[in-house]
Order: structure tokens, then sequence, then C-alpha cells
């Protein structure tokens, strides 16, 4: 059994009535929001940055990579 992250992005209203854009990062999952000083290449560079854009799920055996 392992983890499905959802693929490409998908949106969120707000009680206010704003739309915010999530980008999926296909290596952690984490639903990056897509706005001006951040977004899903920052995301990215901080995996490179961090080492840690290379893991193996123990639960698939699947590796992601950068």
């Amino acid at each position: 059994m392992g983890v499905e992250f959802p693929a490409g992005a998908f949106s969120v209203t707000t009680a206010s009535g704003d739309v915010i854009v999530l980008r999926i990062c296909d290596l952690c999952g984490a639903a990056v929001p897509d706005a001006e000083g951040t977004d899903l290449a920052l995301h990215k560079r901080w995996h490179r940055i961090t080492g840690s854009g290379n893991w193996i799920d123990p639960a698939t055996g699947r590796r992601h990579s950068l």
C-alpha cells in the first residue's frame, strides 16, 4: 500500500471568494500555491537544495526523483 498523489493542479475557493490554484509536487505530494513568490518550481528547487529530491517510497518501492 503506497501513497497516491493527485496529478496536475486543482483549485480551492476561500470563504471570501478568492480562487487559489494549487499544484501537486510529484516528489512529496505537497499542494503548492501558484502565486507570486511561491510556485512549484521554487518548491522543487527547495528539494534540490536540501537533498530531498530523491527518495524511495518504502511501501511501493517507487523511486521519486527530480
